[in-house]
């Protein structure tokens, strides 16, 4: 048993609150004294309905059952279910990542609720969602990192605490006892700018100028690095806007673990016209050559050059295309120097020295890139956060071929099949 750090212990004793909310920098375990004080009030709070909240069904999984399943015994329960029984109560899994999942928790009557990262749940939700813990004792516990000091969240809960009923405590790292100094060290050198201040020194901290302020020349090369094990595609799609796409090499076990070899460009403004799908998805295959292609990201929204790059037997897959997550993952290996990019590729380092968050968005409490020319970095990001979203290179699958995962995403009867879940048939 993990012994707990005096920061966890006073809250774990603390939180006794209608709303109890763990707050702080990455890895702080503030994650896992909350989730000790749902199972206490699991077993011994007052009896009725349960709802654990996240930004998506996969989140709760990853981030909270993986965890509270293991804690009391049980075995997890399928990422598609949406819930089951602990201890007699019914607990409910939602995702509520926008103001849609206000209809979802309308009219539910709830004894207990767990909010992971709380920060990202629309204030809406967060409205309905404390009107509906109706049962006399009922508890709320969250947990969040710090987002920009306009936020909904610290304005109107946080910096209101005492007048709503509302409990909460800032972790640092240093509050985690089973933290090396190594690792400390090396999560403290992977973070700049303001993602330092939020993720490390537990700050609510403003999103402005540049968002990859880490980027130097240090992320640049000129001459030829090692084979990659495969190669993977990002594409921004536009029709009046402009078409871009990075070729990236990846060699998880190698650093720099991602060489950025090829940029495409293509701005329908600058040429005088638009390119048809079948032309840029013509373009595509070109750039992609005969290298082992393991994936090509696309925006989901790209329906028609999706469809057209799939007739051509690119392994188009959607990316993921959440901005602020994203943008956090490509920050951290641009720090980490685990990015680095070809001096031929002139749009997207001229776009990564001057691609910045929006002033006027920060006051609105929002982390928002201001929109200009921001293309080429969008499909870096489609890159990198699509295959690497937990910010790290050390997945099993990485230890096999480039043949070996092909068949393990697209299956064996076709190696240039299609996923049902996520890809096209020609």
């Amino acid at each position: 048993m993990f012994k707990l750090s005096p920061k966890q212990e006073l809250s774990y004793v603390d939180a006794d609150a209608p709303f109890n909310i763990w707050v702080g920098a990455i890895s702080s375990g503030k994650t896992h004294i909350s989730i000790k004080k749902l199972i206490e009030r699991l077993r011994n709070g007052p009896k009725g309905d349960v709802l654990i909240t996240g930004v998506s069904r996969t989140t709760i999984q990853h981030n909270v059952l993986s965890l509270l399943y293991p804690a009391l015994g049980f075995p997890l329960p399928s990422p598609k279910s949406m819930s089951d029984k602990l201890y007699g109560k019914d607990v409910y899994f939602k995702g509520v990542h926008d103001s849609g999942a206000v209809k979802d928790i309308q009219g539910c009557t709830l004894a207990l609720s767990y909010c992971d990262e709380v920060v990202n749940m629309p204030q809406s939700v967060w409205n309905m969602l404390i009107g509906r813990l109706r049962v006399p004792g009922a508890q709320l516990f969250g947990t969040c990192n710090p987002e920009g000091p306009s936020h909904w969240f610290k304005k109107e809960i946080l910096d209101q605490a005492v007048e709503k009923d509302v409990k909460y405590w800032t972790f640092l790292m240093e509050d985690n006892p089973v933290l090396t100094e190594e690792y400390k060290n090396r999560m403290k050198k992977m973070y700049t700018g303001m993602w330092y201040k939020r993720y490390i020194l537990g700050e609510w901290a403003v999103a402005h100028g540049l968002i990859y302020d880490s980027f130097d020349h240090e992320n640049l090369y000129e001459h030829p690095k090692d084979n990659p094990n495969y190669y993977i595609i990002g594409i921004d799609y536009g029709t009046s806007n402009a078409t871009a796409a990075v070729l990236c090499g990846v060699r998880p076990n190698r650093w720099p673990q991602i060489t950025v070899e090829e940029e495409y460009y293509y701005d329908s403004v600058k040429s005088g016209r638009q390119k048809t799908d079948d032309e840029l998805a013509n373009d595509i295959k070109r750039f992609a050559g005969y290298k082992n292609i393991l994936a090509v990201y696309v925006d989901p929204s790209a329906a028609s050059l999706k469809l057209e790059l799939s007739r051509r037997g690119l392994p188009v897959i959607d990316a993921k295309n959440d901005v602020i997550p994203g943008i956090r993952v490509v920050s951290k290996f641009m720090a980490g120097k685990n990015i680095v990019i070809h001096k031929s590729c002139k749009t997207l380092i001229e776009v990564l020295q001057s691609y910045s968050w929006d002033p006027v968005a920060a006051d609105r409490g929002e982390d928002k890139p201001l929109k200009k020319f921001e293309h080429i970095a969008d499909a870096l990001r489609y890159s990198i956060f699509s295959k690497f979203p937990d910010g790290e290179f050390n997945h099993p699958d990485e230890n096999l071929s480039y043949d070996q995962i092909r068949r393990k995403v697209y299956g064996d009867s076709d190696i240039l099949g299609f996923n049902e879940s996520e890809r096209i048939y020609c």
